[in-house]
């Protein structure tokens, strides 16, 4: 499988390699019509790059490496259109019940969210200048994860810890059209409805991202995106607001294209000075 074998060799591939390595793995399905010449002229680098990338795992050429991803790509089509039957208590049966699962909840999301809802939320990211989220348990760390993504496409954002010395200390002197999204994956939602409830206090707008209705996060937000988080298991699922999270990333940073597209650029131009090989132009003014 040719999956593995990128795996098992991408530590010892040159840069270039990587770069082919990298696309294939994204893009499978797209290099599935590509020849040799197209994929590199996608990736931008030489035919014979892709030849010897292609000898570099174990095939005699591009040929057969691209044999080995249609046979991928076919064999997950046949699976969507005559899926296997799994026993419930196999590892694919569970893997399966679990994904549908999750489709359920996401189904339910969309359900519980209609367009003009959705619409009233992307003017309140709209209005923010600040974002803010606090979670609570399984929450907390989807938070930080949300409020990285946030600032990675541009938009002032911090999560809060559920610690409540370091959630006071924020919440205390939030500026001027903050936006606190408070985000609860139960209906034990308590300490992060307070933080709410504070930051109204402070003139913020508040939106809660939850799993469960019954959360206290539901009744103290200006807004609720409802996102379940229902399982077949005792842990609640955080797909669901992950998802949701997710979304309100792209719609609020869909509003400030040139902001993006400025820390996109800035984080490429930071990102490609760091994984320089060591010796290269180390002192250089990495802004020249």
């Amino acid at each position: 499988m040719y999956r593995q074998k990128i795996r098992d060799y991408y530590e010892h591939l040159s840069r270039s390699y990587r770069k082919v390595a990298d696309y294939i793995m994204s893009n499978y399905y797209e290099v599935s019509f590509l020849t040799a010449a197209q994929l590199a002229d996608v990736v931008d680098v030489d035919t014979t790059t892709v030849v010897r990338f292609s000898q570099r795992l174990g095939y005699n050429g591009y040929p057969e490496l691209l044999h080995d991803i249609r046979e991928q790509v076919k064999a997950e089509i046949y699976a969507a259109y005559e899926p296997q039957e799994l026993a419930p208590t196999d590892p694919a049966g569970i893997f399966k019940r679990v994904a549908e699962h999750e489709q359920h909840n996401l189904r339910q999301m969309l359900t519980h969210n209609p367009p003009e809802h959705v619409e009233a939320v992307a003017a309140m990211l709209r209005q923010a200048r600040h974002i803010v989220i606090v979670g609570e348990g399984y929450a907390e760390t989807v938070a930080e994860l949300v409020a990285q993504q946030f600032r990675h496409r541009g938009v002032s954002a911090e999560a809060v810890s559920d610690d409540p010395v370091k959630k006071a200390a924020t919440l205390m002197n939030l500026p001027p059209h903050t936006l606190v999204i408070g985000v609860s994956a139960t209906e034990y939602g308590a300490s992060v409805a307070r933080a709410l409830q504070f930051a109204r206090t402070k003139g913020a707008t508040t939106l809660g991202v939850v799993g469960s209705l019954a959360s206290p996060v539901n009744r103290m937000s200006d807004r609720v995106v409802f996102a379940p988080t229902s399982a077949s298991g005792p842990l609640p699922s955080i797909v669901g607001l992950t998802a949701a999270l997710a979304a309100l990333v792209q719609i609020a940073s869909d509003s400030s294209p040139a902001a993006v597209e400025k820390h996109l650029a800035a984080f490429t131009q930071a990102y490609q000075f760091l994984i320089q090989p060591e010796g290269d132009d180390v002192g250089d003014d990495p802004s020249a």
